[in-house]
């Protein structure tokens, strides 16, 4: 395809087409130059493929293909070649199903453990993302799919996602939530960067010109095109400016209006639009499929998510009670049993080809059990009826396999968990059978950590995050030892959530601040009492044990060579994930007492012995020098920590850097004390975070009675027109999952429920823009327009509005070819 020559043939509305999406999926093809659309659809944990019943939020059922672990489960697994495998086996069902461009993988750091999307992101460490994002990318695309990683960038809650303002200092930026991003891109190049729905220091990413062109164009050389999350652009003039390409899911005739305009009328070069233009062409020529794929095995593919999900389980806790005696009788309680939750409600919620369950891998084995369902997963309320059931049939059995864990209505995308405790009767009824004296094996579903107050009373507790479509073979495998747990968890699970650090702060206005900077995850915690933390990062137990010998640290040019003898030294063959960690020299700039610069997951069976060699840049130890805009390696005395977990290192090396360039620290201790004393972090007042992001917080006043495009839909109810847009809007969803409530039990009423249940949960959060612009033009941007005058009782203007529809010229493909 030659552009530059396209480019010249294209006239203004078809250039203001090929910049917006259409039919949700797609981009508008050119029929009169032979321009093809290219579908795109969700695929951070498998396709996501709507059907010919598509609808304007995305959430109707899709195809069956297959359901992989989520985000949590892989980066448990610490194993990059997983989400290659998985990239793999999506490439090929995209071949099948036509699809041309995936939207995944997700790489968001995992700030705070009430994060609704958390399920989705991999860690709280970004070279975990990084790796885990990286194999994605370069095994997608390598098949001549697209990828789109997201959400770029700092998208770290729900309830503001769309309009919230995430105001965090420049070091953090570019060391935590910038960092995966900076390798995926510059190291397997993914043909789109997605940006996301929230403002980053008061610009949005769909229109941040510092993120998208001086950081992700400039500094990292990204060549490809930046594509919006569904619904995620402002104002369309400033996005195009800022480096942002292809409006979606599109069907705006707003935002196309205000491209045509703003190039007749100057706000606007016709080169910075054909820079785009350019862009989404080249994406389209590179993401052709030419020739589907006539199918793909799905058996093969399910064997796969099986794989992931056994390589991504956590042992918690066993204190000899795993693994289980097959010969054995076993009393199982909980609805997760036969319900088991594998994947999480949203955009990622896929249509399986096949599904396993713990009930039907325990029947397909022939083991003796008796089930008591003891709590509805659908309800949170302890049954008192249900609990009683369990512990009258508890008295002949002293071991309980308890089933439990999040369920889909405390844990989703679209919304932040109010807490991080497990459903209230799941709660109730494990301290009963505690108080009973009963031994507990507790099987954990869910996407990420909870609050277990009675852990020290539990045998066992096996987290399998959650695990896809194979996951009840998964689970049942590892509980009988035919294979071994050898998961570590990427984030650090807290006694309590009053241990997070601004905890009590979290998603509570539009403006969130991250007063913790670069002490996120592990990096705090590690500084804190170990009385704080239930199981640390990189923590997770197996069915064997493992001795580290013969370390060694090297320094060969420009990189760090860690090696180190790991030999499997139980009665079970089984996977360790080394962990390398490196301390910086004392320094006038704040560091975290050591961070993750390397790992590897080694596989040995009984009794073998392997040398394991971690090679990393010495860029790697750098921290972001905010005064000179640059990396900067301090010279010093380094601590390189060999380590099964952040708390458990095995051997501690030193290693001299003594030739690099000396430059002054940007800070000044006095102004930052609880920085530069992270134990204390919690200390940091207003004052202390303006001094570092070096500007004063810009607090916006709120003036209830003022009503924005950009107002979240619950704050329409204080108005009567409000309650009843309200109404109307959250009403699809709720009548959604009424209707899957009289359904027979089935896949169909499960996803019918979740959807429902997503929608009721989601929308409240939702803007008045973002719910226009993502509606594929069900509702206008006049009728947004005209309801937000209305709401501000200026009835005449908003009646004016609502009825003057926005006239653009008709979609390229809707004109004939001459």
């Amino acid at each position: 395809m030659n552009i530059k020559n396209i480019v010249n043939q294209l006239t203004l509305e078809e250039k203001a087409a090929l910049v917006s999406g259409v039919d949700f999926w797609e981009t508008n093809a050119i029929p009169r130059l032979d321009i093809a659309s290219i579908y795109m659809t969700d695929g951070p944990c498998g396709l996501r493929k709507q059907g010919e019943n598509r609808d304007h939020l995305g959430l109707n059922k899709s195809e069956p293909t297959t359901s992989f672990p989520t985000g949590a489960t892989f980066g448990s697994s610490w194993n990059p070649e997983n989400m290659k495998k998985m990239g793999e086996a999506v490439a090929k069902e995209c071949r099948f199903f036509g699809v041309n461009m995936i939207l995944g993988p997700a790489i968001n750091i995992k700030r705070n453990p009430r994060c609704g999307r958390n399920f989705e992101y991999l860690s709280e460490d970004p070279l975990i993302s990084g790796e885990m994002g990286k194999a994605f990318i370069l095994a997608v695309q390598k098949a001549g799919i697209g990828a789109s990683v997201k959400h770029f960038a700092v998208n770290n809650n729900e309830d503001f996602r769309f309009m919230g303002d995430s105001v965090v200092d420049e070091r953090a930026l570019r060391e935590i939530y910038l960092k995966a991003f900076e390798k995926v891109v510059k190291e397997s190049h993914p043909k789109t960067v997605m940006s996301a729905y929230n403002k980053v220091n008061g610009a949005f990413c769909s229109e941040n010109h510092y993120l998208l062109t001086d950081i992700l164009r400039e500094e990292w050389g990204f060549k490809g095109a930046v594509i919006s999350d569904w619904g995620g652009v402002s104002d369309r003039i400033a996005s195009l400016k800022a480096g942002m390409d292809l409006e979606m899911p599109g069907d705006c005739a707003y935002f196309r209006k205000q491209i045509i305009d703003g190039i007749q009328n100057g706000k606007i070069n016709e080169s910075t639009l054909n820079q785009s233009v350019s862009r989404i062409l080249t994406l389209i020529d590179e993401t052709k499929i030419v020739g589907h794929d006539l199918a793909f095995d799905a058996e093969e593919h399910n064997r796969i998510s099986e794989e992931i999900a056994v390589d991504g389980a956590v042992l918690l806790k066993n204190e000899g009670a795993l693994p289980l005696d097959r010969g054995e009788s076993f009393l199982i309680v909980g609805d997760l049993f036969k319900k088991m939750r594998y994947q999480g409600a949203g955009s990622s919620l896929i249509n399986p080809t096949k599904l396993t369950t713990p009930e039907m891998a325990f029947r397909s084995r022939h083991i003796a059990y008796e089930f008591v369902q003891g709590y509805r997963e659908s309800d949170a309320t302890a049954q008192e009826d249900l609990e009683v059931e369990v512990l009258k049939k508890a008295k002949n059995n002293q071991t309980v396999l308890f089933f439990g864990g999040q369920t889909d209505y405390v844990e989703s995308e679209g919304y932040d968990r109010p807490n991080i405790s497990l459903p209230a009767n799941q709660r109730s009824l494990i301290e009963r059978l505690i108080r009973a004296g009963k031994k507990i094996v507790f099987v954990m579903y869910g996407g990420s950590p909870v609050e277990l107050p009675f852990e020290k009373d539990l045998a066992a507790i096996l987290n399998m995050y959650l695990p896809g479509q194979a996951g009840g073979e998964a689970t049942v495998q590892l509980l009988f030892g035919e294979k071994t747990p050898s998961g570590k968890l990427a984030e650090t699970w807290v006694k309590s959530y009053d241990s997070v650090p601004f905890g009590a702060e979290y998603a509570r206005s539009k403006e969130e601040y991250y007063k913790e900077s670069i002490f996120v995850g592990y990096r705090y915690y590690d500084s804190v009492s170990s009385d704080k933390i239930l199981y640390p990062f990189g923590y997770g137990l197996s069915y064997t044990t493992f001795s580290y010998q013969n370390p060694q640290v090297t320094r060969e040019g420009p990189s760090i060579l860690v090696s180190c003898d790991i030999q499997n030294t139980g009665n079970y063959e089984g996977a360790e994930i080394v962990q390398i960690y490196i301390s910086n020299p004392v320094s006038t700039v704040y560091k975290p007492a050591k961070e993750l610069r390397g790992f590897q997951k080694v596989y040995l069976s009984k009794g073998e012995s392997k040398r394991i060699n971690i090679r990393m840049p010495i860029r790697d130890v750098a921290y972001y020098n905010v005064a000179i805009g640059d990396w900067v390696v301090e010279n010093g005395q380094y601590i390189v920590s060999i380590a099964a977990s952040s708390k458990e290192v095995r051997h501690k090396l030193l290693l001299e850097i003594n030739d690099q360039e000396e430059v002054i620290s940007p800070y000044a201790p006095t102004k930052l004390q609880h920085y530069f004393k992270p134990d204390r972090l919690t200390g940091v007042t207003n004052e202390e975070f303006d001094a570092l992001i070096d500007r004063k917080q810009h607090t916006v006043k709120k003036n209830k009675d003022v009503f924005t495009m950009d107002s979240k839909l619950e704050d329409l109810r204080s108005s009567f027109i409000g309650r009843f847009f309200y109404s109307m809007v959250v009403g699809v969803g709720k009548k959604q999952y009424e209707k899957a409530l009289k359904m027979p039990e089935g896949p169909e009423k499960d996803m019918l429920r979740k959807n429902g249940m997503f929608i009721m949960k989601m929308m409240p959060n939702n803007s008045l823009r973002s719910i226009s612009v993502s509606s594929s033009g069900k509702f206008a941007y006049n009728l947004a327009q005209g309801l937000v005058d209305l709401l501000n009782h200026k009835y005449i203007s908003g009646a004016k509005k609502m009825i003057n529809k926005i006239e653009v010229p008709d979609l390229p493909k809707n004109q004939k070819k001459e």
